[in-house]
């Protein structure tokens, strides 16, 4: 089974054939940069600069990447989203930036056709962060959906001292450590696609060294200082909830902090529904840039009571030991 999927937060692609195309609030720039690591030799990507921007002003930059079979022209469809927060005092004033990839995976192809990766972490990111004048990488964040959810978390994990922050949206990845675990529930979508990407036959060790839950599993504490943001529809029919709520207990055994969030009745992408998820990653975003001072103390107080845990016997918080395992009676599921 085959399906063909371009997809958008809110389902609007609209054509932009200006390189510098300003909006009622704010201005959409599109250009691109040239590259030996593609085939086309270039790499097209949108920037949006906010409303009030002037040359010279430092502010955070936000790499958002599409899902598959999207293209940089998506940008545009989250402005109204971000004017709306912002306007709300709820989001702060940011660069945002979008490459375009097609269905890439954003990944460096195992047969060295297109190094999308390397063209996206050495050359597109410094790029922008010359352009506008940012130097701290804690005020990068990279976030995507979908495809793009998965190629945020595989450069935020792989490149953890490049950002601040990786905050996606229904993260297109699978439910297990190997290749040769996956099931057709994890591919059915796109099993078309992996060997164009991990060689042919597929390498399982070049797979497993790019796969965002392998990667945490064997390089937790790399992720200690890194913002993490996941979440899924419950009723997902590429069937995500399965890779991210695998994800979500890997990184919470192995006590990488995080916020996940299962989402009672989404479905993949769509439209209102969609929005509201997006608005839910831009407070986390936010709370990233303006830390909610009630949650730093007790952030504090969670690592001070952790050196009490020897005096009070208290049972580590992590990995959580199996309820099935040692609690259900017979009968029990």
């Amino acid at each position: 089974m085959r399906i063909s999927l371009t997809v958008s937060l809110f389902f609007l692609l609209i054509a932009c054939s200006e390189v510098n195309t300003p909006l009622n609030k704010g201005n959409l720039i599109n250009t691109s940069l040239k590259t030996t690591q593609l085939p086309d030799g270039g790499l097209d990507y949108a920037v949006w600069e906010p409303p009030g921007y002037k040359a010279g002003q430092t502010l955070p930059l936000i790499i958002s990447l599409h899902g598959g079979g999207g293209s940089q022209e998506e940008l545009e469809s989250l402005v109204p989203s971000i004017l709306e927060e912002m306007a709300k005092g709820d989001f702060p004033a940011a660069i945002w930036s979008m490459p375009s990839a097609g269905r890439s995976f954003y990944m460096n192809a195992k047969d060295g056709s297109a190094d999308w990766e390397s063209v996206i972490v050495d050359e597109y990111i410094p790029v922008v962060m010359r352009q506008y004048g940012i130097t701290d990488t804690n005020n990068v964040v990279i976030t995507g959906v979908s495809m793009g959810g998965m190629g945020g978390l595989r450069i935020a994990f792989k490149y953890p001292e490049k950002f601040g922050a990786v905050a996606v949206l229904e993260p297109a990845i699978e439910a297990t450590f190997n290749w040769e675990a996956l099931t057709i529930s994890d591919t059915f979508y796109r099993k078309d696609i992996y060997t164009k990407i991990f060689g042919d036959p597929v390498d399982p060790e070049y797979w497993e060294a790019n796969h965002p839950t392998a990667i945490a599993n064997v390089r937790p504490r790399s992720l200690d200082d890194l913002n993490i943001y996941i979440e899924v529809g419950d009723v997902d029919s590429l069937k995500l909830y399965r890779g991210v709520e695998f994800l979500h207990r890997v990184l919470f055994d192995h006590g990488v902090e995080h916020e996940y969030r299962l989402v009672r009745g989404a479905d993949h992408v769509g439209s209102e529904f969609m929005k509201l998820r997006f608005v839910n990653m831009l407070g986390f975003v936010n709370r990233h840039f303006n830390p909610v001072e009630e949650g730093m103390s007790s952030m504090v107080s969670k690592k001070q009571l952790s050196t009490l845990v020897d005096y009070f016997d208290f049972e580590p918080d992590v990995p959580l030991r199996s309820h099935r395992s040692e609690h259900r009676k017979d009968g029990d599921l």
